[in-house]
């Protein structure tokens, strides 16, 4: 996930832009972020005056950006009911199995004492 991030020059007053992305570092078990420059902010309009590489992006990136975790949060709670409903129907599997495995292991158990006394009986 990924956010802008602004930071401002203490000497010149100048403030600047930066997409930060944060990740887990495996090594040091603690989260890192990685910072991409993308240019300075215009003081009047607040408007990110881009480097070279990008278009200039209005200053209200927070409104698109709530509208992306609104949107992204929407998703996950629908996948989460799915989940939920698959873990429910898993479950009434697992009860059905467990209810064929011990008429089995019962059937099983008769068939393995017929089978000894058969042996008992030929034997004598």
């Amino acid at each position: 996930m990924s956010c802008i991030v602004y930071q401002t020059d203490k000497k010149t007053g100048v403030k600047y832009a930066y997409e930060s992305t944060s990740y887990w570092d495996k090594d040091k078990k603690q989260p890192r972020s990685k910072r991409k420059y993308i240019g300075k902010v215009d003081p009047e309009t607040g408007e990110i005056i881009s480097s070279r590489r990008r278009k200039n992006i209005p200053a209200n990136t927070d409104n698109d950006q709530n509208h992306t975790y609104l949107a992204a949060i929407s998703q996950l709670q629908e996948d989460l009911l799915e989940k939920e409903s698959q873990i429910r129907q898993l479950q009434t599997d697992l009860t059905e199995l467990s209810v064929k495995y011990n008429k089995a292991e019962k059937l099983f158990a008769e068939i393995v004492s017929s089978v000894n006394t058969f042996i008992e009986k030929s034997n004598v």
